[in-house]
Parts: structure tokens; C-alpha cells; sequence
């Protein structure tokens, strides 16, 4: 079987085979790098992903690990650079010329299926326009996002991302919250219920509880995140237990952060180490005792399926699709957004009881190993193209 892949990809991971005009750090799509590599071990699929990138002079076809990528050429004309954040011409336009290049290099491809990654950009809408059998995996959802964190150009992305949505037939969910957005656009559409695939390297993680208070944020320093809700929550735990420490993993601008943690007076209490590859982030996750994701919005967030697979005690807040991922009392604590009382009380619960520490982390452990194995993700994967090919029209 031959399938066509629509979807973002680290395309640094393909030098020096593919030709880079620059070196740059690009997210490291770890659920599309981890699920492509455990599905192209099966014989009998012929994977080809194709993603586009500001960082090639021109578009390129390599092949590495089995697979074949096609890397297309995408930047603000005569730069090397993407449109600025106060020019949304992709947002604006709704990728339509990204999106025929897309459909261009599948009809060369000719698969018999195409696996769309994401509706909030380029690949679910070129998915679509191919007239190609067409698999969509519902990533974010940034027309749910726009309700809690309103930006200029995701205002017309979640109107594209609606009318891909609308028009799609077959969709992978991984979430109530992600397919009951999908049932209420397109209540006809076959759902596949498959779960994110997880980087092999937390697998080989073991948390175990320490009796010390530290704790493990790793996300964007982003807004939508909440950091601002735990470092709230963090100023509040000191005064009942000074020793408490919180690591903060993830790339964006630190400044604002660390001055609000001058104003809060929890400076020497936070340690901000920026973006991190798995390895060291596993690491992080062995060195502290409790991981807090204090999101105001998510649907399957990577960095709790990787601290559940790792084994580690979670306390996230109770949006989107967070709780189907996470068990309030089973596999962590779930708590309100924005509320940095009830979180900090729920932290220092869980510091307070290693034996509930380490049930929760067991729980999550188990659990997430098997939802989120890639072979089990990869076997489910290849089950719903098989279904998607057979029911096409001869």
C-alpha cells in the first residue's frame, strides 16, 4: 500500500542528505517522527511524507529510514524567511497556493491513500482538494482556541480548519474533546479513535519518588499554557513548604517570565533551561516528583502523554481533552483553570503522600504505555487505511 503523508516534520533530521540554506530549530514533531518510523517497519507500507519548509533554497526529494520525503520550498519570496506574525499570508489566503503545490506532488506520488496531519494549516485542506482517499488527524483545534486565546491570523484559520472539517469523510481523534468538535461540524464522518504515538526514549524512563519538592513544567512559554497560573500557584506554595522547586522546560522569550517571578519573589525557586531534546527531558522527568501542565487549552498534549509514559504523578487542568487522557484520582489530580489556589492545593497534596505519588505514576505508567506504544498506534493506523482503500469506489 502506498500512502502519502501531509504533514509538519523536523526537516533538520535530514541533513545533510537534504540541502539547508540555514540551521535553524524547528518543533520536533515527535508523534509524526515516532508513529512514520514504526509504520514504514511493516512491509507492505510505502510511506512518503510530504511537508514544506523556509529552510531549502529549493524543493527536494530525499529518502531516509525507508521513507521518501518531499520537502517543498516555502518562504516569503526572495528570503529564506516565513511571513511575520503581523502578516498572516497563509491565514489570509487559507494556503491556497501551498496547498496546489501539495496536491501537484501527490498526483505525482499517486498513493492510495493520503494521511492529512492537522486541519489548522495546509495539510487537511490539500488532503481534501486532491480528491485523493483522505485520512485527517485532528491535531489542535484552533477554532476552540480562538474562545480562550484570540489571535489576528488563527481568526481565519479556524474558518479554513471549519470547512476542511465540514467537507472531511474519515478523521483520527484522540480525544472526547477533539471528536465531539469533529461530530458537531460533521456529524457523517467516520472517526478512528488513535492515539498519539510517543517518542521511544520515555519508554525507557522509570520515575520513581524521591522525598523532595520538585516540580516539572515543559511546554512553550506561551499564554495558553497557564505558566503564569503555576508560577501563582508556586509564590503561594512557599509559604507553607520554602523547599519547593519548579524546573521550566520550553522555548519562547524567558524575560517576561523570570520578571514576574522577581515581582512574586520566587526568583531563586524557578529554573528556566529552554527547549530540550526527549533525552534531556526525560532526564527531567527522573529528577523531579511531579509534573504540572496548567493549561487554559489542549486537546492531547505530547509533554503529559510523554510524563505519563515515564511513570511520573500528574496534576493538569481539567480542559479540552486533558481529561480523557488523565483520571482525576487514578492516574493524577485534575483541578480548575486559572485557579492557582486549588493547584497549589492539589501540589502540595501530592508532595505531601509519596505512596499516592507513586500509585498515580504506576497508573499512568501502564496506561499510557499501551495507548500510546508506537506498534500498537502503528497497527491501529494501518487497520483504518485498509478500511479507508477497501471502501473506496472501483
Amino acid at each position: 500500500m502506498r500512502v502519502a503523508w501531509l504533514a509538519p516534520y523536523p526537516v533538520e533530521m535530514l541533513a545533510p542528505s537534504l540541502k539547508l540554506t540555514r540551521q535553524k530549530r524547528s518543533h520536533p514533531c515527535s508523534w509524526i517522527v515516532a508513529l512514520s518510523e514504526s509504520l514504514v517497519q511493516r512491509t507492505d507500507i510505502e510511506l512518503h511524507l510530504v511537508t514544506e519548509s523556509q529552510l531549502v533554497s529549493e524543493s527536494q526529494t530525499v529518502t531516509r529510514n525507508n521513507i521518501t520525503f518531499h520537502v517543498l520550498r516555502e518562504a516569503v519570496p526572495f528570503t529564506n524567511r516565513g511571513w511575520p506574525p503581523w502578516l498572516p499570508w497563509s491565514a489570509l489566503t487559507g494556503c491556497d497556493r501551498l496547498s496546489r503545490r501539495f496536491v501537484g506532488k501527490l498526483r505525482q506520488i499517486a498513493p492510495d491513500v493520503v494521511h492529512a496531519h492537522g486541519v489548522e494549516h495546509v495539510y487537511g485542506s490539500a488532503g481534501m482538494r486532491s480528491g485523493l482517499p483522505c485520512l485527517i488527524s485532528i491535531q489542535g483545534i484552533l477554532g476552540e482556541y480562538q474562545k480562550v486565546i484570540p489571535t489576528f491570523g488563527g481568526r481565519f484559520l479556524s474558518h479554513w480548519e471549519r470547512q476542511t472539517v465540514q467537507r472531511g469523510r474519515y478523521f483520527t481523534c484522540r480525544t472526547a474533546f477533539d471528536s465531539g468538535f469533529v461530530r458537531s461540524v460533521n456529524p457523517q464522518a467516520r472517526i478512528f479513535m488513535i492515539h498519539e504515538a510517543m517518542n521511544p526514549v520515555f519508554f525507557q524512563n522509570y520515575w520513581e519518588p524521591r522525598d523532595e519538592d520538585s516540580m516539572l513544567y515543559v511546554g512553550s512559554l506561551e499564554p495558553r499554557k497557564g505558566l503564569d497560573t503555576l508560577l501563582e500557584a508556586l509564590a503561594l506554595l512557599r509559604a507553607q513548604r520554602p523547599s519547593v522547586r519548579l524546573r521550566v522546560v520550553g522555548g519562547g522569550v524567558q524575560e517576561p517570565w523570570r520578571a514576574m517571578c522577581r515581582r512574586l519573589g520566587i526568583e531563586e525557586a524557578v529554573e528556566f533551561i529552554g527547549f530540550q531534546p526527549a533525552e534531556a527531558i526525560a532526564r527531567c522527568h527522573r529528577e523531579a516528583q511531579l509534573f504540572v501542565l496548567p493549561s487554559r487549552i489542549e486537546n492531547s498534549p505530547n509533554t503529559l502523554a510523554e510524563a505519563m509514559v515515564s511513570g511520573m504523578p500528574v496534576v493538569a487542568t481539567a480542559v479540552g481533552g486533558v481529561p480523557s487522557m488523565l483520571e482525576d484520582g487514578v492516574t493524577g489530580m485534575l483541578v480548575p483553570c486559572d485557579d492557582a489556589t486549588a493547584l497549589a492545593r492539589n501540589i502540595v497534596t501530592l508532595l505531601k503522600q509519596p505512596e499516592k505519588r507513586t500509585r498515580f505514576g504506576n497508573n499512568a505508567r501502564r496506561i499510557a504505555r499501551e495507548r500510546h506504544a508506537p506498534t500498537n498506534v502503528a497497527t491501529a493506523t494501518q487497520k483504518a487505511y485498509q478500511e479507508i482503500v477497501k471502501a473506496r469506489p472501483n
